[in-house]
């Protein structure tokens, strides 16, 4: 299960290529930070989850979800995750924040890919999202497969950066998520009925395993759609 052997996935981020507000967290993947959510708590979600918000000290165990992101997701924390990037169509929990080997795990819901040339083309059916990717100049796509996880059924693919620039992967709702050398990108891609969810890992290409080791248990907790 390429490195993800507790969840059912048949061989996608921050998403986690790890995200950070700044460069300063030595991001994987970066939306534009001015359109980040603020940072004041918000009451409980429905369904016994709790909203996730932008944190300085790690999160409480337990259920979280984002208000407003659609499909509405939900998901199990447990261990030093911190709320880093919380846009509209975009979030994520991170490990080890602010170092080289950071950890995202990564909600999207992505328009278009970027491919050959560098060019977005519009992300309509999750089975094409590799071929997209492949043409991607500033990509090496490590490999891909179906992917199975909470409850849908999907296409995965792994990338990493190919070269010494940030390189492009997705537009999202804030903009072009983007990931840096030295760094590796798990994506699968859904189709729900709110339109294609991206779930992603991030880490460095250097600890990798350690980033899905530690990605695993978030992920084998997702649900998606309205509680209950």
């Amino acid at each position: 299960m390429n490195g993800l052997p507790a969840i059912t996935i048949v061989l996608l981020g921050l998403v986690a290529v790890a995200c950070g507000p700044s460069p300063s967290a030595v991001p994987a993947t970066s939306p534009p930070a001015s359109t980040a959510a603020p940072s004041t708590a918000e009451p409980s979600a429905s369904g016994g989850a709790m909203e996730l918000v932008a944190s300085s000290e790690p999160l409480p165990p337990g259920r979280y979800t984002r208000t407003g992101f659609r499909p509405p997701v939900t998901f199990e924390v447990d261990g030093p995750w911190f709320g880093v990037q919380l846009f509209d169509g975009f979030f994520d929990v991170q490990q080890d924040v602010g170092t080289p080997d950071v950890i995202a795990v990564q909600f999207a819901t992505p328009d278009a890919l970027y491919g050959a040339d560098g060019v977005a083309v519009e992300l309509t059916d999750p089975g094409t999202a590799a071929s997209i990717l492949l043409e991607n100049p500033g990509l090496t796509v490590v490999e891909t497969s179906a992917s199975r996880i909470g409850g849908l059924e999907g296409h995965q693919v792994t990338v990493e950066n190919a070269g010494a620039i940030d390189a492009q992967v997705m537009r999202v709702p804030p903009g072009p998520l983007t990931i840096l050398p030295g760094r590796r990108l798990w994506i699968a891609f859904f189709d729900t009925p709110d339109g294609i969810l991206a779930i992603m890992v991030g880490g460095s290409v250097a600890a990798w395993d350690d980033a899905l080791l530690t990605a695993e248990p978030v992920l084998e907790s997702i649900l998606v759609g309205d509680p209950g």
